[in-house]
C-alpha cells in the first residue's frame, strides 16, 4: 500500500478493528464459560465431602465425636474450612480458627430450610462454600458450612488467548493485505477514471468485466463518460456554429450578464465602434462603446426587463439599436443582448426618396405654373396684340418641351436602372463624332461669350468599342453642364488621353466649380449645386450619364474645386483583336 492509498489503509484498519473485536468477544465468552465450568466442577467435588462431614456432624451432636474429630483434623491440614451451627445460627464447632464469613449467611438460611446450597464468596479471597442441612431425628438440627479456596485459573487463559490472537493477526497480515489490495484495486480504478473524467478526459475507461456491483458500476461509468463526451462535443459544435454565425453577421452584437459585464461582442461591432487608444484607461464597457447612454439602456433592460429600441447618430453613420433581455429557464433575467444595425444606407435611401419626390414635384410644377400663368390671360382675352400672343405661345411651347425633356429623362433613367435598355456596341473611331459635337457647341459657347477649345488631335486617337449615340449623349450632357455653370469670359475644353485599355475623355470648364461636401452627390438624381433651383436643368443629366456608363462597363468621375472650375472624366474601352470585325 502506497503512502496516499487512503482507501486501502482504511480497509486494513477497519478489518483489524473487526478482527480484534471478534477476538475480544470470543475471549470474553470463553472466559465466562470457563469460569462457570470451573466453579461447577469445584462444587461437584466439594458437595460429597460436605455431605459426609454433615453425617459426621450429626453423629457428633448425638455424642460420637470420634468421626468428627478425625475429619476436621484432616480438613484443617488441607486448608479447608468447616463450621457447624445449630438451628438458630449459633456456631457449635469449627475445623478452622477463621471466623465464619457473614457473606455466607444466605447459604446458611437456605440449608436451614432443608436444601443444599453453594456459592463463591469473596472474603479474604475467593472461597467456594457449600451449605448442608444436618439432620437429627428427622429434623434439621443445624447447618454444616464447608469451604475451600477457589481459583478458575482465568489469568493464564487471558494471557494465552491474547498471545494467540496477536500471533494469529501477525500470521494473517500478509493474506489480509493481499485480500484488501485485491478488493480495493477495482475501486481505485473506478476512482482514477472518475478523476480523469472530471478533468475532461472522456476517453478514460474502466474494466467492465469485474464481477458483481463493481462491474455494473464500471459499465455505468463508461456509459456516462461516453454520453458526456457526445454531449460536450455537440455543445462545442453548436457553440462554434453559433459563434461563426454571430461573428459572420453584418450587425453588431453585444451580450452582457446579470451584472452588466460584457460577455461577448462580435467583429461587426468592433468595425462600427473602433476602439480608441485614448479610451484605454476608461471603464471596460466604455472602451468598447464610448456612449455612456447605451450602457445605461443595457442596465435598464437587465433591471426592469422589456425591449429598448432607438437610433444612434454616430459619425457618418446611423445605427438602429435593439436591446432585449435574456431570460433563463426559471423566468429570471440573466442578462441582455444588443443588436446594432447600420441603417445609414436605408436612411440615405429614405432621404433620397423624399428629396426625389420633392424635386420631381418642383421640376414639374415650374413649367406647369408658367404655362398656367400664360394660358389664363390668353383664355380671358387679355392679350390683344398678335405679337404678344406669339411670344406667349413661344414661352408655352418652350415650357412644354422642358416638361417633355424632364419626363423623357426620367423614363430613360428608370429604364437604365431597371436594366431594360439594350445598348449595342461596335468598333468605331471618335474623330468624326467628337468634331461634330464640338462644332455645334463651339457656336453655342460663342453665344454665351465663352472660349471653346479642342485640346487633342482625335485623328491620332485609337479606335474604341462602344455605342456612338451614347458617347454623343455623354458629351452633350457634360458640355451642357459646362456652358450652364461657366460665367461669361470663361473657357471650355475637350481632350482625351489613352492607354492600352481605355480612352479617357475629359470635359473641363472654368466655371463655378463644386464644393468638396457636394462632390459625393453630383451623380445623384435631381442633385444640384444650385440649392435654390435656379432653373439650370433638372438635375438628371449626370445621373443618366453615370447609369449609361455603368451599363456599358465604363466609369465616370469628377475633379473640381469651388470657384476654380470642374473636370469631368469618363472612360471608353479601346477596340481589341476580339472585336476587330465588329
Amino acid at each position: 500500500m502506497t503512502k496516499g492509498d487512503t482507501l486501502s489503509r482504511r480497509a486494513a484498519v477497519m478489518t483489524g478493528i473487526v478482527a480484534l473485536t471478534a477476538a475480544a468477544v470470543m475471549t470474553l465468552a470463553y472466559c465466562i464459560l470457563q469460569t462457570n465450568w470451573s466453579r461447577n466442577r469445584a462444587a461437584d467435588s466439594l458437595t460429597p465431602q460436605a455431605r459426609t462431614l454433615a453425617e459426621a456432624a450429626a453423629e457428633y451432636i448425638s455424642g460420637d465425636k470420634a468421626s468428627w474429630d478425625n475429619m476436621t483434623e484432616v480438613l484443617a491440614s488441607a486448608n479447608v474450612r468447616a463450621y457447624l451451627t445449630n438451628h438458630s445460627g449459633r456456631l457449635e464447632a469449627a475445623a478452622t480458627l477463621d471466623a465464619m464469613p457473614k457473606t455466607a449467611n444466605a447459604l446458611v438460611e437456605t440449608a436451614l430450610a432443608g436444601k443444599e446450597a453453594w456459592a463463591v464468596v469473596k472474603t479474604d479471597g475467593a472461597w467456594l462454600y457449600c451449605a448442608q442441612p444436618v439432620w437429627v431425628d428427622g429434623a434439621v438440627y443445624g447447618v454444616l458450612l464447608m469451604g475451600q479456596p477457589f481459583s478458575s485459573g482465568m489469568g493464564a487463559y487471558w494471557i494465552s488467548l491474547a498471545l494467540a490472537a496477536a500471533a494469529a493477526l501477525a500470521a494473517a497480515y500478509p493474506l489480509l493485505k493481499a485480500l484488501i489490495v485485491r478488493a480495493v484495486e477495482p475501486v481505485k480504478a473506478l476512482r482514477d477514471v472518475a478523476v480523469k473524467i472530471a478533468g475532461g478526459d472522456f476517453e478514460a475507461r474502466v474494466n467492465e468485466h469485474v464481477p458483481g456491483e463493481l462491474g455494473e458500476l464500471g459499465v455505468a461509468l463508461n456509459n456516462m463518460s461516453y454520453q458526456l463526451s457526445r454531449t460536450l462535443y455537440t455543445l462545442i459544435l453548436e457553440r462554434n456554429r453559433l459563434k461563426h454565425m454571430i461573428d459572420g453577421l453584418s450587425e453588431g452584437i453585444v451580450a452582457v450578464n446579470a451584472k452588466g459585464h460584457v460577455t461577448h461582442q462580435n467583429p461587426a461591432l468592433k468595425r462600427m465602434f473602433p476602439e480608441d487608444a485614448a479610451r484605454q484607461g476608461a471603464d471596460a464597457r466604455l472602451r468598447i462603446i464610448a456612449d455612456k447612454s447605451i450602457w445605461e439602456d443595457f442596465d435598464s433592460v437587465v433591471r426592469k426587463g422589456g425591449v429598448i429600441t432607438r437610433n444612434i447618430e454616430a459619425e457618418n453613420m446611423v445605427v438602429r439599436l435593439v436591446i432585449s433581455p435574456i431570460i433563463d429557464e426559471i423566468g429570471a433575467t440573466a442578462g441582455a443582448v444588443g443588436l446594432f444595425s447600420d441603417i445609414t444606407q436605408q436612411e440615405r435611401l429614405e432621404r433620397t426618396r423624399r428629396e426625389y419626390v420633392a424635386n420631381v414635384s418642383h421640376e414639374m410644377r415650374t413649367p406647369l405654373t408658367a404655362m398656367r400663368a400664360l394660358i389664363e390671360p390668353l383664355k380671358e382675352g387679355m392679350v390683344t396684340s398678335e405679337d404678344a400672343r406669339m411670344r406667349y405661345y413661344d414661352i408655352i411651347l418652350r415650357e412644354i418641351l422642358r416638361l417633355s425633356r424632364l419626363i423623357n429623362d426620367q423614363l430613360e433613367l428608370s429604364r437604365l436602372q431597371s436594366g431594360t435598355l439594350a445598348i449595342q456596341k461596335e468598333r468605331m473611331r471618335l474623330e468624326d463624332l467628337v468634331l461634330d459635337v464640338c462644332d455645334r457647341y463651339s457656336s453655342i459657347a460663342q453665344e454665351h461669350s465663352l472660349k471653346f477649345d479642342l485640346d487633342t488631335d482625335f485623328g491620332q486617337c485609337p479606335a474604341v468599342y462602344s455605342n456612338a449615340d451614347r458617347i454623343e449623349q455623354m458629351m452633350v450632357i457634360l458640355l451642357d453642364n459646362a456652358i450652364k455653370y461657366t460665367p461669361e469670359g470663361g473657357s471650355i475644353s475637350v481632350s482625351a488621353t489613352w492607354d492600352e485599355k481605355n480612352v479617357t475623355m475629359c470635359v473641363s470648364d472654368t466655371g463655378v466649380g463644386i464644393a468638396r461636401e457636394d462632390l459625393p452627390y453630383v451623380f445623384d438624381r435631381f442633385y444640384k449645386v444650385d440649392k435654390a433651383h435656379s432653373g439650370k436643368g433638372s438635375g438628371l443629366g449626370l445621373s443618366i450619364a453615370k447609369e449609361l456608363l455603368m451599363r456599358m462597363g465604363e466609369e465616370i468621375w469628377v475633379v473640381s474645386e469651388q470657384g476654380k472650375g470642374s473636370k469631368f472624366f469618363f472612360t471608353i474601352k479601346r477596340a481589341g483583336p476580339e472585336n476587330a470585325g465588329a
